[in-house]
């Protein structure tokens, strides 16, 4: 009988772990040559992981909780997202077109051209 409670009790604590948290995924990409980048460092709240060959990233979040985005490369501008989840506490891709992040560097056709 106790045991029964007890695998109750741990699948109920692991399906509320599973309904608040997701995995938050994208790709980075070169804003120039629109090549993927590896080893982009990217960090939401305390997580932390690069990307790899394929610019791809992925990261556990809390699915209804807004949070940043931060990217860092060598030579890159630093990049800062911020994303909030949508009613239904997940994160659409309409405020962030398929995942993709783009980075330039100070060479970049993008930050040349407001002058």
């Amino acid at each position: 009988m106790l045991c029964k409670k007890k695998i109750k009790f741990i699948f109920v604590i692991l399906l509320l772990y599973s309904c608040s948290n997701n995995n938050f995924q994208g790709y980075v990409y070169d804003y120039d040559t629109e090549k993927p980048l590896k080893n982009v460092c990217i960090k939401i709240d305390d997580n932390i992981t690069h990307t790899d060959s394929l610019g791809h990233f992925s990261l556990r979040v809390k699915s209804n909780s807004a949070f940043t985005i931060f990217l860092k490369r060598d030579r890159y501008a630093v990049k800062k997202v911020f994303r909030k989840p949508d009613s239904l506490g997940k994160f659409s891709r309409r405020n962030l077109k398929n995942n993709i992040i783009y980075l330039y560097t100070k060479e970049s056709d993008f930050s040349n051209k407001g002058r």
